[in-house]
């Protein structure tokens, strides 16, 4: 009976077997990557910043700004054959007139954000840095290094309305 059974299953698994290796014959497979240039591992530690909670009365004038707040960029593993990065910061400008500003989104998804506000980025010297264009040189070592920015308020129009003042900013490193 398993005899018979095989010799019935034979012709059909020769038969599968040569459509098989048919389509087998036709596939394609590419292969694709890239060899980069050594550089640093971001550390994942400094995703979150609480800028602070200001009342709406702090910017009485357009151009008014609040107290900043420190932020680090961990570098972990830093190859010693890079000596420097610069950082742009990107993400929506502000508007037309602010295009240096972080616009604010409302990442809650509730609506109730503040209006006449936008966010300024600052190196650690509390120099600003232009949104979506490259900060001066960071020097870099080899091994772990730390940099320093910092993030405040900006009013933009008059008069600043309260509410959810969140953003969401993306960076890109470029090494040297």
């Amino acid at each position: 009976m398993c005899q018979r059974l095989l010799s019935s299953l034979l012709p059909f698994i020769l038969f599968s077997g040569h459509t098989l290796a048919d389509d087998l014959g036709w596939a394609n497979l590419r292969m694709s990557g890239n060899i980069i240039a050594e550089s640093c591992d971001i550390g994942t530690t400094s995703a979150d910043v609480h800028i602070g909670d200001f009342p709406q009365n702090s910017f009485e004038t357009i151009g008014d700004v609040s107290p900043a707040k420190g932020f680090d960029i961990k570098l972990l593993n830093c190859s010693p054959n890079v000596t420097g990065s610069t950082i742009t910061f990107s993400g929506t400008a502000a508007d037309s007139s602010n295009m240096d500003l972080l616009a604010l989104t409302d990442t809650s998804g509730t609506g109730g954000m503040a209006s006449g506000v936008a966010i300024q980025i600052l190196d650690n010297a509390g120099v600003p840095i232009a949104l979506n264009n490259a900060s001066a040189k960071q020097p870099l070592a080899a091994g772990d290094n730390t940099l320093h920015f910092q993030l405040r308020y900006k009013a933009t129009a008059m008069p600043v309305k309260p509410g959810n003042a969140n953003s969401v900013m993306y960076f890109d490193m470029t090494y040297q």
